[in-house]
């Protein structure tokens, strides 16, 4: 008996896997439909109405779509049915007026299923025996759009109809739709941040204005380093590098060259360095004079002259690269041959002090005597004779200066 409902529900299917179309057929929100087109309707058998088999005619829908997945429908038609019931034999006129909601599922592979369910009032004329009966009628059913261009889609949808007069029959409705407005919504959803992602779907609704933002709203960390583009000063930092709060790999001692890159990380604030964070480094000549005085006939190093000496020692190690001539002298008292002799003792025990007990590199320092052959004041007063009483010391050479 429902036979043409198996052929009808395969054609549907063909037609809907066949069409093509650019674009996802939705009817949008705000958007009216007319949908003229054919029915196939199967009344209910009884008494009162016997209705007799399935009848074809014409019947449209007027639609209109409140929701973005609703829209409410009124159908309305007009049937010639054979019938036979307690009135007698002959044909009628049925007029359907349904009103249906429609829940619009979501589009797939270009066309667009839905469920619908309404009901109403079903009215029967019979001409010949001047009779007539009303029906209150529930249905329930699923269909689909499919387009055929951007406002013309095909239509066709299969309910089950229980009837007040008893039994589930089966309805049917296949035709055009055409689709009126453009479904524009006067009221855009909420965007408190204006990043034109609305407020329900904005992940991250304190956006800064002018910020770019992705489908969640949120704004785009390209480098991944977890601070977002508008705030990164260092956009294209390598992966996985710590980096500071504008986005830039740390740099803990200040020097301009991150840490990463740094093999002098250490530097001290405010120097000059290379590409590699180190220093820069120049050769500067420096100098440092030493003279200790001694005691008559003595080669002893007098306490008095110790700071004078270690000031020399610490000026050597502070320049390990430079270099100490150390030089014995004595004043006229005496041989030409002792003098001699005495200040290359003097200079032997300076050299000896800082070799020994300051343990200055022996290599960094000579030792030579004099005599009395270059006095600084004269020999014939005890103040003279004391300043030629002396070891000298000149402690020269280069070392790096940094910048």
């Amino acid at each position: 008996m429902r036979s043409w409902i198996v052929g009808f529900a395969t054609g549907l299917l063909v037609l809907a896997t066949g069409a093509y179309a650019e674009e996802e057929s939705v009817i949008k929100k705000g958007q009216f439909y007319l949908s003229p087109g054919i029915v196939a309707y199967e009344g209910p058998d009884d008494r009162d109405i016997g209705h007799d088999g399935v009848d074809f005619d014409l019947g449209g829908i007027v639609g209109y779509s409140f929701a973005d997945k609703w829209a409410v429908e009124f159908l309305l038609s007009e049937v010639e049915s054979d019938f036979e019931n307690r009135f007698g034999r002959g044909e009628a006129d049925v007029s359907l007026r349904w009103v249906d909601l429609v829940y619009k599922m979501k589009a797939q592979d270009g066309w667009q299923p839905f469920a619908l369910f309404g009901g109403g009032r079903t009215h029967y004329d019979f001409n010949r025996t001047r009779g007539g009966s009303r029906d209150n009628q529930f249905n329930v059913g699923v269909g689909a759009f499919v387009p055929l261009t951007e406002r013309i889609l095909v239509r066709g949808d299969i309910r089950g109809v229980s009837s007040k007069k008893g039994g589930i029959n089966s309805f049917l409705f296949l035709g055009l739709t055409g689709l009126i407005g453009d479904g524009s919504d006067p009221t855009p959803p909420p965007d408190s941040d204006g990043d034109g992602v609305p407020n329900d779907d904005d992940q991250c609704p304190t956006t800064p204005p002018g910020r770019v933002v992705d489908e969640r709203g949120c704004e785009l960390d390209s480098d991944g380093d977890g601070v977002v583009d508008g705030d990164d000063d260092c956009p294209g930092t390598p992966a996985g590098m710590e980096v500071d709060s504008s986005g830039c790999p740390r740099d803990s001692d200040g020097d301009g060259v991150p840490d990463y890159q740094d093999e002098c990380p250490d530097s001290a604030r405010g120097a000059r360095v290379d590409e590699k964070g180190c220093y820069i480094e120049l050769e500067e000549e420096v100098t440092i004079d030493m003279s200790i005085e001694f005691d008559t006939d003595k080669a002893q190093i007098r306490d008095d002259h110790v700071p004078e000496l270690n000031r020399a020692i610490d000026f050597l190690r502070q320049y390990p690269t430079t270099q100490a001539v150390i030089e014995g002298h004595t004043d006229s008292t005496a041989s030409e041959a002792y003098n001699q002799a005495l200040s290359e003792r003097r200079a032997k025990a300076v050299y000896d002090y800082m070799v020994d007990e300051a343990d200055i590199d022996a290599g960094r320092l000579s030792h030579e005597g004099f005599g009395e052959s270059r006095p600084i004041a004269t020999n014939d007063t005890a103040e003279g004779r004391q300043k030629n009483r002396r070891v000298t010391a000149v402690v020269s050479g280069t070392h790096k200066v940094r910048q």
